[in-house]
């Protein structure tokens, strides 16, 4: 029988990952922490494989406890706990020649040392969803509707994007037109306003005309009908259209395992409560076990967007997470570049967008990232 002891990591994908590499028997879990439990239980025991415990250690303890393990061979992952469990760890393999494992994520190594011979093996990475990634780490992601626009459907999609392109500004005043009109006409499939927001926004209307079933102007009202009931969201939430165009972009490339848009995240997981911090996402991937966390950003932004990309990537994906900010603002920001660079938040800006780009320049920044 062959057990794994693990020091439970904050980073619990290494814990997971390194499970599946070994394939032990069991999993022991090493906390300091009497109270520790795994956030992410039903994801850990979907991969293991293996029955698991979680045994609590002090620094006193930690020694016997592993050499008190009831197995034939039993190997030790030390990428979590603090330096001092490592080091007794790491001492207590060397006496009696159990093996050490570290899984190395970012350079899709396995590294094991037993005695005084280091060995490297390809990592094996299952293809975790963006969903099971966010549990790992504490977070729960809210399972709301959301449409996501596909075949047909991406011509309005792509007519709205390019109506905010054509003026940004223009587009923001109409979205803000619209969101009042569907409060005013909740639960009705028609909608209906004065003649003059058609005036007002005719050639709007005219640019995404496939947006709407009916869109006419009868006895002095307007009447608004779309072709899709779920297009309201591309026209009362100005932003919405942009994260659409650079979901498709990461879509299409077809090398990301799994990619959701509109991701609504409870911080504590569990069951949802309204008190409980949250946060919408725009559109999250995963790749190899790590978290793409973008936003995207339509308009003006500042420096703070570039923080805030990188805080909720680390709290959603740890700190093997990728943090990219999308923008399509036409403007280059030397210095916000510069800042994204030091944060370790890659920047992809509206020329870079504009070409498509967006999917390739992530692959590349996950290559040395």
């Amino acid at each position: 029988m062959k057990v794994l002891a693990e020091l439970i990591s904050s980073q619990q994908i290494l814990n997971l990952v390194s499970a599946v590499n070994r394939k032990p028997d069991k999993v022991v879990f090493l906390s300091p922490d009497p109270a520790a439990f795994l956030p992410a239980r039903e994801v850990m025991e979907k991969y293991l494989g293996c029955p698991y415990e979680i045994t609590h250690y002090t620094p006193e303890t930690l020694e016997q406890i592993i050499q008190e393990i009831p197995a034939d061979e039993v190997e030790i992952d030390v990428h979590g706990g603090d330096d001092f469990a490592i080091a007794i760890l790491s001492a207590v393999a060397k006496k009696t020649g159990m093996t050490l494992c570290y899984p190395g994520l970012t350079t899709k190594t396995m590294y094991t040392r037993k005695g005084d011979e280091l060995q490297k093996t390809a990592l094996e990475i299952p293809s975790l969803t963006v969903k099971e990634i966010i549990s790992l780490y504490g977070g729960a992601v809210r399972d709301l509707p959301e449409a996501v626009f596909e075949g047909d459907d991406r011509n309005a999609v792509h007519a709205c994007n390019a109506s905010r392109r054509y003026n940004n500004k223009r587009w923001a005043d109409f979205c803000q037109e619209m969101s009042n009109l569907a409060k005013r006409n909740e639960g009705h499939t028609v909608w209906k306003a004065p003649e003059a927001v058609y005036r007002e926004y005719h050639s709007i209307f005219r640019s995404i005309s496939c947006v709407f079933r009916q869109c006419e102007v009868k006895e002095g009202t307007l009447l608004l009908e779309f072709a899709n009931p779920e297009y309201k969201i591309l026209v009362t939430d100005t932003g919405v259209p942009f994260e659409y165009e650079t979901y498709y972009q990461v879509e299409d490339s077809g090398y990301f395992d799994d990619i959701d848009i509109r991701v609504n995240i409870d911080w504590n997981g569990g069951e949802f409560n309204r008190k409980d911090p949250n946060s919408e996402l725009d559109v999250m991937a995963s790749k190899d076990g790590r978290l793409i966390s973008i936003s995207c950003k339509s308009g003006k932004y500042d420096q703070q967007a570039i923080y805030e990309v990188k805080t909720n990537a680390i709290q959603f994906g740890g700190e093997l997470a990728i943090p990219v900010l999308c923008t399509d603002y036409e403007h280059r920001h030397s210095e916000y570049k510069e800042k994204a660079e030091t944060l370790g938040v890659l920047l992809i800006q509206f020329d870079e967008m504009r070409a498509g780009k967006a999917a390739e320049l992530i692959i590349e920044w996950m290559k040395t990232h």
